[in-house]
């Protein structure tokens, strides 16, 4: 419980940082304190996708209206930032920085797979699969092989380990870009 209070007040911290910059243009904004934020978020993703990788994880995820919100939070800071990012990156390739226009492709493409809508989407479809078999469980308890409990809880985690896998490799690429970006 002390974590999820603690995880809700960073995310509340960094929505309410974001907040204040919002009506600031992309070019006008300190790199450093973008960077910054996505380095604290991109630690925090790293601590929680540890447990919302589990099927105790997702049961959290599911039946607790707290958990999800601060890690829907966490996810639309994150986006919130890489936004940020994005124009950015969008001005120093006009400048003819070349690594640039594979941060851009790598931005586009976190939007477009690992955007807030589809995590919660593909999260959906995981609670609706994890009710469905809480609901069935005595009678899967009773089998064995492929159609037992364990093995449908199983193959739930398989899913959304792939998933937390794969969101949390873009992530960990986007915060090596943005290290980059202050190289250059």
């Amino acid at each position: 419980m002390k974590k999820l209070v603690f995880l809700s007040l960073i995310c509340a911290f960094i929505l309410n940082s974001s907040k204040a910059q919002e009506h600031t243009k992309a070019s006008e904004v300190d790199t450093l304190t973008v960077v910054e934020h996505l380095d604290e978020l991109t630690l925090l993703w790293d601590v929680e996708s540890i447990e919302l990788k589990t099927y105790q994880g997702l049961r959290k995820f599911c039946r607790s209206s707290a958990y999800r919100h601060s890690i829907t939070e966490m996810l639309k800071s994150m986006h919130h930032y890489d936004s940020l990012l994005y124009d950015m990156a969008i001005e120093a390739s006009k400048q003819k920085h070349a690594h640039m226009k594979h941060l851009i492709n790598e931005l586009e493409s976190f939007e477009k797979h690992y955007g807030v809508k589809q995590f919660i989407s593909h999260l959906k479809e995981e609670c609706v699969a994890q009710s469905e078999l809480e609901k069935h469980k005595k009678e899967y308890k009773k089998d064995n092989g492929d159609e037992s409990y364990d093995s449908k809880v199983y193959v739930v985690e398989l899913e959304l380990k792939k998933y937390v896998k794969h969101l949390t490799h873009r992530i960990d690429r986007l915060d090596r870009h943005v290290h980059h970006l202050i190289k250059e």
